[in-house]
């Protein structure tokens, strides 16, 4: 080898190494301005002077976007929390099968049901009616139930948590249960 192909050699290294070498200070730069958490105790005009008096981070700053340099600055936020979901209301005819529905599961089951059973009972019986989701059942079938109950043809037994809805009006239902 010749002389003059070892100089281009090393001449090459040397370029692509200051190219590397650049932006790798390019990325430090970055990743120390992400991590920047300033607060209102400095001024805009002392933050600058401060950035200023980095070389390399001044020349990152520089080549940034109003955005970006905004984002740098507040830092990753917390994404917005997602609203919950608003229920729909039942369709007159979605609360007349519910209604028929929790009719058919409490007559198959005399000694009496809890709402969240009679719901699971709906669900594995497949009488959900259209358009209505198994996780929102169990708020959904508390308005027909509480109708069934206000015309007679459901009652109930038992107070809060240990109540239980039986089919039938009051002294129908009450007669074949332990008191």
């Amino acid at each position: 080898m010749t002389a003059t192909p070892a100089l281009e050699l090393d001449s090459f290294f040397l370029r692509e190494l200051q190219t590397v070498n650049e932006d790798v200070r390019r990325l430090a730069a970055l990743a120390t301005f992400d991590r920047l958490r300033t607060s209102n105790d400095i001024t805009v005009e002392q933050f600058l002077a401060d950035l200023q008096a980095h070389k390399e981070l001044w020349a990152v700053v520089g080549s940034l976007g109003i955005v970006e340099f905004a984002q740098g600055l507040a830092g990753p936020q917390a994404q917005p929390a997602t609203e919950p979901q608003r229920l729909s209301r039942l369709t007159e005819s979605q609360k007349a099968n519910l209604k028929a529905a929790i009719l058919r599961v409490l007559t198959a089951h005399p000694q009496g049901m809890s709402r969240t059973k009679m719901t699971a009972a709906v669900v594995s019986a497949g009488l959900t009616p259209a358009g209505i989701k198994s996780p929102d059942l169990p708020v959904k079938v508390r308005q027909p139930l509480h109708e069934l109950v206000a015309a007679g043809e459901v009652c109930t037994v038992g107070q809060k948590r240990l109540m239980k809805y039986l089919a039938g009006p009051p002294s129908q239902s009450a007669k074949g249960l332990p008191h």
